[in-house]
């Protein structure tokens, strides 16, 4: 059997995304049992304790970013474009570790 170019494309997307999920779990163990994969395209979704949760997608036509990391939240979702698989574990992780007030990055974090 020969693979299209899309089908490489998209083979490779679920690679990467598995990449993700093995990073975002040997940084934060207890999310392996968190992490809920997509069945139909390359997305995970973390659940935050505080509410909400955070998404990291592959964006299907990547001009700008090809991965998509943000947090789902009642008020107003935040999007954040990423470059590469490492800046969104990074990003993910950040994000997980922000306070429920705080889960867009809108205010200042920490000590003034």
């Amino acid at each position: 059997m020969r693979f299209t170019h899309d089908m490489a494309v998209a083979f490779g997307d679920w690679l990467e995304r598995d990449g993700i999920r093995h990073a975002l779990v040997a940084a934060r163990p207890e999310l392996a049992d968190l992490l809920i994969l997509d069945q139909h395209r390359p997305l995970l979704r973390i659940p935050r304790l505080t509410g909400g949760s955070v998404v990291v997608a592959r964006m299907a036509e990547a001009e700008a970013a090809p991965w998509i990391v943000g947090v789902t939240a009642a008020s107003a979702p935040a999007l954040h474009g990423v470059d590469t698989a490492a800046e969104a574990v990074a990003l993910a992780l950040e994000l997980l570790a922000r306070p429920a007030a705080d889960p867009h990055g809108t205010e200042p974090v920490g000590p003034a």
